[in-house]
This record gives structure tokens, C-alpha cells and sequence, in this order.
């Protein structure tokens, strides 16, 4: 993932400009709302793993018959397989 500054800097390059003014403002105001964007995936990281669980359980409950013999759910290995796979 690249950074706000190289995507600025690349962004004005690929112009044959320098960064304006704006561009530098747009840098400054990425990097004072950076913490913000840390505690927001502070908060959601912190309960990924109820929410990986209500939407399996959310899943299960309304496709029933992915619990069927041969369906991904038929035995606690896959189906602790689709809540990691839903994890991620």
C-alpha cells in the first residue's frame, strides 16, 4: 500500500509538476487524522472475532442446508474453516 506522500509526490511527477500547495495540505491533513484512523481499526480489530462469528451464524442460519452432508458446513472442521476464511 503506498503512502499518501508517495501517492502525492507520484501523482505530481507524472504531471512534471512539484506538489502544490493543496497537495501538501492534502499530505498535512492525512497524517493530523492518523490517529483517528488507528483507533478506528483499533476498535473494529478488536471485535473481529464476534463479528466473524454473528456472520456465520448469520449465514448458516439462513442457507440451512449448507450443514448437509458434502455442504461447506457438514462437520465442525469446515465450519470453523468458513468462520476463519470469513475472518480474513
Amino acid at each position: 500500500m503506498k503512502s499518501v506522500v508517495t501517492t502525492v509526490v507520484t501523482a505530481a511527477d507524472a504531471a512534471g509538476r512539484f506538489p502544490s500547495q493543496n497537495d501538501l495540505e492534502a499530505v498535512q491533513g492525512n497524517i493530523q487524522r492518523a490517529a483517528a484512523r488507528l483507533e478506528a481499526a483499533e476498535k473494529l480489530a478488536s471485535g473481529l472475532d464476534a463479528l466473524t462469528k454473528e456472520a456465520g451464524d448469520a449465514c448458516f442460519n439462513k442457507y440451512a442446508y449448507l450443514k448437509q452432508p458434502g455442504e461447506a458446513g457438514d462437520s465442525t472442521v469446515k465450519v470453523e474453516k468458513c468462520y476463519r476464511d470469513l475472518g480474513h
